[in-house]
């Protein structure tokens, strides 16, 4: 029996490995519904290896990863249509519904920070001043910046389908800290995606900081020379459309549908991007009410 454990857990491991290596074959995919049908199954072959070795960090950041992409990239997708359509009970159906993940994801997250130091739990307790020292004290790697960069997504990706929980929101903070402390070991991880999270935070919070979200969006764009299409639309998204500038608005979006194949390392996100690009402009009058008059 000991024998056949730990073949198992050999096994496991392997293919954990196996899942690290190939991931970037996901990541640089062309088609969005293929990449989509086959998120189900690789989540639940992730939870099945997950029961096996519970520890193993690469199986579990894929299954956060996993749990987050299909979340903000098809369940939310569905969620704006149908907002956009006014069916009301559909898209809290698919909030409930991506709230569910996000919480696992925030539990899986929160069981591999408490891997790394098990000074986790009284860290998150005591708050936001607690938990940044904490974070700058155990993370100090480069490499540190994957782990924090999901753990801040998830919490953050929950707390905004759990709007209506006051308790959820107020965990705001604390995904700020965490995201904050990635951003500063690798601001370049995965074409910034985490300062591009930072300037959208910044832009949808309460009261917004447009100026800031601003100074953060044209620095990314900046340094990314523009090839992340996932920055040009969530500045549109969350930045042109709070501070009412639908030329803006309009400008970034049709950059995006204007942009080829610019960065294959991303072509699944640069897809997506497209994708809301395209209904953004189709509905430009759903997001400027003064156009629709």
């Amino acid at each position: 029996m000991l024998t056949a454990c730990d073949t198992e857990k050999l096994a496991a491991d392997s293919t954990a490995a196996l899942f690290g290596r190939a991931a970037p074959g996901v990541e640089q995919h062309w088609d969005y519904v293929l990449v989509g049908k086959s998120f189900p199954a690789s989540i639940i072959q992730l939870e099945g290896l997950l029961r096996v070795v519970p520890d193993n960090e690469v199986i579990g950041l894929s299954l956060i990863a996993a749990y987050v992409g299909y979340g903000t990239g098809w369940i939310e997708d569905r969620v704006e249509v149908a907002d956009i359509e006014d069916d009301w009970e559909e898209a809290d159906a698919l909030r409930r519904r991506a709230l569910v993940m996000y919480t696992r994801s925030w539990e899986l997250s929160k069981h591999f920070l408490r891997n790394r130091d098990p000074g986790f739990d009284d860290a998150l307790k005591g708050g936001v001043d607690s938990l940044e020292a904490w974070l700058d004290a155990v993370f100090i790697e480069k490499a540190d910046a994957a782990i924090l960069l999901w753990a801040g997504a998830s919490l953050g990706a929950r707390i905004n389908m759990g709007m209506e929980d006051m308790d959820t929101v107020a965990d705001l903070p604390l995904a700020k800290v965490i995201l904050n402390r990635s951003v500063a070991l690798d601001p370049d991880f995965m074409f910034m995606i985490g300062q591009m999270t930072m300037g959208t935070l910044a832009a949808s919070e309460f009261p917004p900081d447009m100026d800031r979200a601003k100074v953060i969006f044209d620095e990314v764009l900046e340094k990314t020379e523009r090839r992340n299409l996932m920055v040009q639309m969530s500045m549109a998204r969350y930045y042109a459309v709070n501070v009412g500038d639908h030329k803006l608005f309009r400008e970034l979006l049709q950059e995006v549908l204007d942009a080829g194949d610019v960065l294959p390392e991303a072509r699944l996100s640069n897809a997506i991007a497209r994708r809301r690009s395209q209904r953004y402009l189709d509905r430009i009058e759903y997001y400027f009410s003064d156009l629709s008059e």
